[in-house]
């Protein structure tokens, strides 16, 4: 008795926040989609606690944003500590940033799961819980029967066929060992024991930020996440059980600084390994990987999650172009955009983990010196009302004046991207001539500055070739500036390799 055979255009293998919303992403774009996950429901305890105005602008694309701020804490900011409570780095985030959303927020993750997989459900992609992947072939003979199809073999023998397979199977991702690919170790392994607690008193005295205590005696971390909860992180020192840390007298010796004796309840107690790792190919033919499968990120600048959350929304607008005819080789400035992107990230978590991490204390009090030296002779605060600094996308999608995120603007009453929709955006300073047309046929849309003149920061934002304003911009559909030039019919030029045909 021959499988049974489930077809659709982009199989999913993970359904955690990457997986859901990379599904949500295609599927709002008329992808037929299907997400596989071995597990029927999402894990019942919080894992990341953070997430940034950027990740809230790709909730905002999948219909849901609104309804999570709600249940969200804004996170105003966050301070590095001496073991004696003396602040080396202060840096604080007010308000909301120009992506039209706040800076940074700290989330419970299971209600934030929960509220994105509502969302992916209203926009119809299928999910298939419950079964997982136990074979991935895109060989030539697999792809006898079905063309241009990624064959999948489930756990219960059942078959799903896909023209495209992302792997979002997290660290440990199934589909990355398959597809034998290694990764690049950027020497960062420390094993931190994670506490969220049930706190029984409003009046705890507990911090309003985020608290990196870097104290060489027992590094640790202080994260106010949405009511009743709130998370301690602290380093396992050498040779310590990690069983015998997550005891309930341990956790209690741990938190006896901060917390009076009653004050909370621990929820969970868990240690973690944290990890600096780069996968070395993001994609192999027709499997891609995506998320904590292609990379992980030290939890110090809270972006473990919200980096691939960005890897979901830089490759759905790419797959949904390839599915409509654009040249396949769109694919591969996935990895080229964002793997420098991520390495920056990584890169900046760990070198602020090595810093947290010291255990030496010569090395600590050096630190310590050089860090309050350098806030004195500096803004006592920094200013990171616009989030956590990234480096910009580079590569053949982006050209002067882009690279960025842009900015979203309210329009007669409405944020800028609800009115654009998951497409292309083309801005210019003054009324579009037929260069506007040639977009408009390609589905963008096109808006003048001369009667929206909330565009106008965009286009100052964005510097042409030549080194002057520019007088057009385009925004690609994951909301990153293509560039700025003199007309759009320039950026037409760059743009139209890597577009379906008309």
């Amino acid at each position: 008795m021959a499988a049974d055979v489930v077809d659709c255009d982009v199989a999913i293998i993970g359904y955690g926040p990457v997986g859901a919303t990379l599904a949500g992403l295609l599927a709002g774009r008329g992808v037929r989609t299907l997400v596989i996950d071995r597990e029927v429901d999402i894990y019942p305890l919080p894992r990341a606690a953070h997430v940034d105005h950027e990740i809230m602008r790709i909730m905002q694309e999948l219909g849901c944003a609104d309804e999570m701020l709600a249940g969200m804490r804004p996170n105003p900011g966050m301070d590095f500590l001496t073991a004696d409570h003396e602040v080396l780095l202060s840096m604080r985030s007010p308000g909301l940033t120009s992506l039209g959303w706040p800076a940074s927020v700290f989330i419970n993750q299971p209600l934030f799961e929960r509220q994105l997989r509502e969302a992916v459900s209203r926009l119809g992609a299928t999910t298939l819980l419950g079964s997982g992947v136990a074979a991935i072939d895109s060989s030539e003979a697999a792809m006898y029967e079905h063309a241009d199809r990624v064959q999948l073999t489930l756990d219960d023998g059942s078959i799903v066929t896909a023209r495209y397979v992302v792997g979002c199977d997290g660290a440990r991702s199934f589909t990355r060992r398959t597809l034998g690919i290694g990764s690049h170790d950027l020497e960062f392994e420390e094993p931190w024991l994670v506490v969220d607690m049930l706190i029984n008193d409003a009046d705890s005295g507990l911090p309003e930020f985020a608290l990196q205590v870097c104290d060489p005696a027992r590094p640790h971390t202080l994260v106010p996440m949405p009511a009743p909860r709130f998370r301690f992180e602290f380093m396992l020192l050498p040779g310590e059980d990690p069983v015998a840390m997550q005891t309930p007298e341990a956790v209690a010796e741990l938190t006896a600084g901060w917390l009076p004796a009653g004050a909370a309840t621990v929820e969970r107690s868990a240690v973690y390994t944290f990890h600096g790792l780069i996968t070395t190919r993001w994609r192999s033919g027709r499997v891609l990987l995506a998320g904590d499968a292609a990379h992980q990120t030290p939890p110090f600048l809270g972006q473990g999650m919200c980096s691939g959350m960005r890897d979901a929304a830089n490759l759905a607008w790419k797959l949904h172009a390839v599915l409509r005819g654009a040249d396949e080789a769109l694919l591969d400035t996935y990895q080229q955009e964002r793997e420098p992107a991520v390495r920056s990230i990584v890169q900046a978590a760990v070198d602020f983990g090595r810093i947290i991490c010291t255990l030496d204390p010569a090395q600590a009090a050096a630190r310590d010196e050089a860090m309050l030296a350098a806030r004195a002779s500096a803004a006592e605060v920094q200013d990171t009302s616009e989030g956590v600094p990234m480096a910009p996308l580079t590569g053949s999608l982006v050209t002067a004046g882009g690279g960025r995120p842009s900015y979203q603007p309210t329009l007669a009453g409405r944020r800028l991207d609800d009115l654009v929709g998951p497409r292309w955006l083309a801005i210019t300073r003054c009324a579009a001539g037929e260069d506007g047309a040639w977009w408009t046929q390609r589905g963008a849309l096109v808006l003048g500055a001369d009667e929206h003149p909330e565009l106008v920061a965009l286009l100052d934002a964005a510097v042409a070739p030549d080194g002057i304003v520019a007088d057009a911009v385009v925004v690609r559909p994951d909301r990153y500036v293509l560039g700025g030039a003199p007309t759009l019919q320039h950026l037409a030029a760059i743009a139209e390799p890597f577009l379906p045909p008309v």
